[in-house]
């Protein structure tokens, strides 16, 4: 099989782009909602020069059995703050996905309405068996993004937006 799949999975949250582009990029929100149902980011992994060729690197831990890892290493190919990212990804550990084949992985951020965002992930190349998990993932990851955003708020609103 050839590995000619794309995953694309949007979604529509009530929040400005800025506020959901930090939670995307900055290592202490993102290890905070990062990872599919059990699934967690271990936040010490977690860094990234957050520029046109700056490194990325995670790694998620399966909660019930921590020697189950996934590491993603990356590196920017795109990086315009609070628009777009995109990043060249190296992952091992995920039975799924070939570590000798990089992926690529862009996140667009578009406004809609007075402070919405609309955010759009495109990664891949995956085996045609294996995007249909990858897309389940995401919307696993999406629904832990909109609880912390909506945790986020309460323990810090803004004055005005």
């Amino acid at each position: 099989m050839t590995a000619n799949v794309m995953v694309v999975v949007e979604r529509q949250f009530d929040y400005p782009r800025p506020d959901v582009f930090q939670a995307w990029t900055q290592p202490a929100e993102m290890a905070r909602w990062r990872g599919s149902l059990g699934w967690h980011v271990e936040p010490d992994t977690v860094t990234s020069d957050l520029r046109l060729g700056g490194r990325h690197h995670h790694v998620k831990v399966r909660d019930n059995d921590p020697t189950a890892r996934v590491t993603t290493d990356a590196v920017f190919t795109e990086f315009f703050d609070p628009d777009v990212f995109v990043a060249r990804q190296r992952i091992t550990g995920d039975p799924g996905i070939d570590p000798d084949v990089p992926l690529e992985l862009r996140v667009e951020f578009s406004k809609t309405g007075r402070d919405g965002t609309l955010l759009r992930i495109i990664q891949g190349p995956f085996e045609p068996d294996v995007a249909g998990q990858h897309s389940r993932g995401w919307e696993q990851e999406l629904d832990r993004l909109q609880t912390y955003l909506t945790e986020h708020e309460q323990r810090a609103p803004e004055v005005s937006r």
